[in-house]
């Protein structure tokens, strides 16, 4: 079932123009490695999926909910485009880099905000999907304590965990091992592969090319904005058709 679908996606900053009409399918199930060089755009892209920033032009479908995204429609969005992003951003969850936990709440606290505050649960029952989900994803332990008592990679399964708490159709990834240390990577990385086992759709923006190979089934790599290789990850990395994905693959390689 096809749950995502961009077509002609644009968005500049100024004259830097980030994403140049980019076409993306997604169906259920899907996980989707968006790679590339800092500066292609793929954590614009990421954004601009989740209305995070404007798009300029192109339309975005999430399972049925489409906008047409001419600039007029965002700049000062009527009701219904109002209604559209909200219902589509409760369709999503968003795991970024720097894990963006809220360092005044504990780990339990900031899973259960969405839950209670956005979606209308209550506590008790949010309290409890809490608890579940932290044990998914290794750290119960954790519930209680505050952001800055938790190392990079624990910050990181929590900020997972938080994603998970509003059930959404598709998981967005922005680089969700670049802020940690090395040895921590794995931790997170192993989260996310369970996540693709029991078939939730997502989309990974990542420098890890062995997780890409191996965990995706579709990969993307960006260049200047524009979608300059697609396939399925055997294809991508053993046998590139662009030159720019083959010279960027050698290097990640060296």
């Amino acid at each position: 079932m096809k749950i995502l679908e961009l077509s002609r996606l644009e968005k500049s900053f100024g004259d830097n123009n980030v994403l140049q009409g980019i076409d993306l399918l997604a169906d259920q199930g899907d996980v989707i490695s968006i790679i590339g060089s800092s500066g292609s755009g793929k954590s614009t892209l990421l954004r601009c999926i989740n209305f995070l920033e404007a798009p300029d032009s192109g339309t975005i479908n999430v399972l049925g909910e489409i906008i047409n995204c001419h600039k007029e429609n965002l700049e000062r969005p009527n009701k219904d485009i109002q209604s559209k992003i909200t219902s589509i951003r409760k369709k999503l969850g968003m795991v970024f880099q720097s894990f963006n936990l809220w360092s005044h709440m504990t780990i339990l606290e900031n899973i259960i905000e969405a839950p209670i505050h956005v979606l209308g649960k209550d506590k008790q029952e949010s309290e409890s999907m809490g608890m579940e989900l932290l044990k998914q994803v290794g750290i119960e332990e954790k519930a209680n304590e505050y952001p800055a008592h938790l190392s990079g990679g624990q910050q990181q399964r929590a900020a997972i965990a938080r994603a998970l708490a509003i059930s959404p159709e598709i998981l967005l990834f922005d680089e969700p091992t670049s802020s940690l240390d090395p040895e921590l990577v794995d931790e997170v990385l192993s989260v996310i592969r369970k996540l693709a086992e029991i078939g939730k759709t997502m989309l990974v923006v990542t420098h890890e090319m062995e997780f890409a190979r191996k965990v995706s089934n579709n990969v993307i790599f960006l260049h200047d904005g524009l979608v300059e290789e697609e396939g399925h990850p055997d294809t991508v990395f053993s046998n590139p058709q662009s030159e720019r994905c083959r010279n960027f693959l050698f290097n990640r390689r060296e």
